[in-house]
């Protein structure tokens, strides 16, 4: 009898084999500790979002009817800032806006002029939109992912033609931001009826 398939070597014993049904436990243990951390991934974005918004608000940005709204840090060639900027991606353009000591700045680059999208890695991720001669940088932590997916999923319909506003659909989210407070009751029934043509 060699040593590796003698009793006493636990491998020969069968003590590290899984059984199908352990295998299957443990990937399903995985698979719900991937989407517990995604279901915080998402209310701390939804959280900070709302932050985001509320802080648009007071600064003068109109961000009621962006599709996603987001906090980021300056560039380092951003300086005289009085706040740290923030980021809104619209159904037809991408928007950065700041505010500084020498007034409002706003950059913005249309959804049709997009040529692509980059995710850098590392502590401080950014998001980088490309256009034909120009870019908009955005220093963001984890939101740097659903900030690019959002930009991804809207460039079809803006390349397309099809930017089209659906306002129902445009409705229902101002009702939301109705509901979370982020709007007053006379904003979001002024908005409604630009959007319904009423």
């Amino acid at each position: 009898m060699d040593y590796w398939s003698s009793p006493i070597y636990p491998l020969g014993m069968g003590i590290f084999k899984k059984t199908d049904e352990e295998k299957a436990e443990k990937q399903e243990k995985l698979d719900d500790f991937r989407q517990k951390r995604q279901e915080r991934l998402a209310k701390s974005q939804d959280k900070e979002e709302n932050k985001a918004r509320e802080k648009a608000r007071k600064s003068g940005f109109s961000v009621d009817d962006a599709t996603y709204v987001f906090s980021c840090l300056p560039n380092d060639d951003e300086k005289g800032t009085l706040n740290l900027p923030i980021g809104a991606v619209f159904i037809d353009r991408v928007v950065k806006f700041q505010k500084r000591w020498t007034g409002n700045a706003i950059e913005e680059i249309s959804l049709k002029s997009v040529t692509s999208v980059e995710v850098s890695k590392g502590l401080l991720p950014t998001v980088t939109v490309y256009a034909s001669g120009n870019t908009i940088t955005y220093k963001v932590g984890v939101e740097a992912q659903k900030i690019a997916s959002t930009i991804r999923e809207l460039l079809p319909k803006a390349i397309g033609g099809a930017a089209a506003i659906d306002p129902v659909v445009q409705v229902e989210k101002l009702a939301q931001l109705l509901e979370k407070g982020l709007l007053t009751r006379e904003e979001f029934e002024k908005k409604k009826k630009d959007l319904l043509g009423l």
